[in-house]
């Protein structure tokens, strides 16, 4: 990151760290206390390897930073962990891109919140990926990286002990998903647009993930993170180039539901719960 042009302030936990620019004090502290809690969760069970650190840029520093539309979250690897960029506010041309779509969701019965409110929660998910990264879980398959990412995201937020974000991040999976009815995509269109995937098209894989994420951290918590991270133990080094085969196999050994789960992507599943390369669109 191009931090050396940069003039940021530090406002440190001792289980993450942050650093913003000037006058996103308050928005850091909030966004530190909601991570916060997921980290540790995570740290205790995971063991990240690297840091996961916290940014929040206002305009201009974020123009420094990267190349990209100020306003939506994501997550940068750096030498020794990874940083969450954040905004210090949702510019208004930024959120209105949602407004069609949350108003058909409304439409069909599910009534979104304010968009600020779905926006935080993505920073959520940049936090999954930033602990993925640092616990070996990248496998470099974009659609499992979204859903370990989203997975991650869940699972913490279950074990800090609350309801209410489960039943949050509920209501937001069933509004990305009503905003997107008439869309179907196969796991390959994840894999392949890089970039260039449409926001709605976009909505409806994450909402798809997160519904999947909620259906699934209730039932194996913990441990299908940990048994997926065993079966691929090099993931995060040098084999973080696997065929993507692999990775789906070793997928579906550790949770065989993931069958019958493809077909929501329009996939037929498998006869052979190993004869993974027949599922179209999961493996090349």
């Amino acid at each position: 990151m191009r931090s050396a042009r940069l003039y940021l302030r530090s406002l440190n936990d001792e289980v993450l760290s942050a650093r913003h620019s000037q006058g996103a004090r308050t928005r850091t502290a909030h966004l530190l206390g909601f991570l916060v809690p997921l980290q540790a969760a995570a740290r205790d069970v995971l063991a990240p390897s690297g840091e996961v650190s916290l940014l929040v840029a206002g305009t201009r520093d974020w123009q420094l930073i990267c190349s990209y539309p100020y306003g939506l979250p994501f997550t940068r690897n750096v030498p020794g962990g990874s940083v969450i960029v954040a905004a210090a506010d949702y510019p208004e041309r930024m959120t209105r891109r949602f407004d069609d779509l949350f108003l058909t969701a409304g439409k069909a019965g599910v009534a979104p919140g304010h968009v600020s409110e779905f926006l935080d929660l993505i920073v959520g998910h940049e936090w999954g990926h930033a602990v993925a990264n640092q616990s070996g879980l990248r496998t470099m398959v974009r659609w499992l990286d979204e859903f370990m990412a989203t997975y991650l995201f869940v699972q913490a937020l279950l074990s800090t002990g609350g309801t209410a974000g489960e039943t949050l991040l509920s209501k937001w999976a069933d509004v990305q998903v009503a905003a997107t009815a008439e869309l179907r995509a196969a796991l390959d269109e994840f894999e392949y647009p890089r970039g260039r995937m449409g926001l709605p098209q976009m909505l409806w894989f994450q909402g798809t993930f997160m519904r999947r994420a909620l259906e699934l951290a209730p039932q194996r918590g913990w441990d299908l993170v940990l048994a997926l991270r065993s079966a691929l133990p090099d993931v995060g080094g040098p084999g973080a180039s696997r065929h993507r085969g692999d990775v789906a196999r070793a997928l579906i050994e550790v949770e065989r539901s993931f069958r019958q789960w493809f077909a929501v992507f329009g996939e037929e599943p498998p006869a052979d719960p190993l004869d993974v390369e027949r599922a179209a669109g999961v493996l090349e």
